[in-house]
């Protein structure tokens, strides 16, 4: 077995992208988990895609819609018991991917930042995404398949126009 000196595999984590390393990280806990309490393979995608998820939404979602999905006062909306949300959940891909401008309204309170878009998100971070969002704030704990967000996000890809209505870019 070959030795490995920890400045080289501190050398080797610089190097590879910081969310890849979360996502292989919380795999392989969640598999080493998994295996000793006899889930069902739906369960173990299930856990595997909430935790990418969520490791996800942290590091890309949080400083602005905080930890707990409540938003940041008047700067940042809450994505956690939003009426916007709620009413917008099917473009909500587009949102994430593309990004959203302009004024919105949010339970009663207007804002008027810029949310930057995530087009270095693929399927399977926006599947992972998706899937913990769906969980932690509309209850529901299925998977959203790779499929459905990579339609989704070529969906955005291939248009652009604003819809003034809802402010959701289609």
């Amino acid at each position: 077995m070959a030795r490995i000196s920890i400045r080289n595999l501190l050398l080797l984590r610089m190097t590879l992208n910081r969310s890849f390393i979360a996502f292989i990280s919380i795999n392989l806990i969640i598999l080493a988990n998994c295996s000793c309490n006899n889930l069902s393979e739906k369960e173990i995608v299930y856990r595997q895609s909430f935790e990418s998820g969520k490791a996800l939404y942290n590091e890309r979602c949080a400083n602005c819609h905080k930890q707990n999905g409540e938003g940041l006062g008047a700067l940042y909306p809450p994505v956690r018991n939003s009426d916007y949300l709620n009413a917008h959940w099917k473009q909500l891909p587009c949102i994430i991917y593309r990004g959203l401008k302009g004024p919105m309204n949010v339970n009663g309170v207007n804002f008027d930042w810029e949310m930057p878009g995530n087009k270095t998100m693929d399927e399977i971070q926006m599947s992972a995404l998706l899937t913990y969002m769906q969980d932690r704030w509309r209850g529901l704990n299925t998977v959203v398949s790779y499929e459905e967000a990579r339609k989704d996000i070529n969906e955005c890809e291939d248009s652009g126009v604003r819809n003034q209505k809802s402010g959701v870019r289609r």
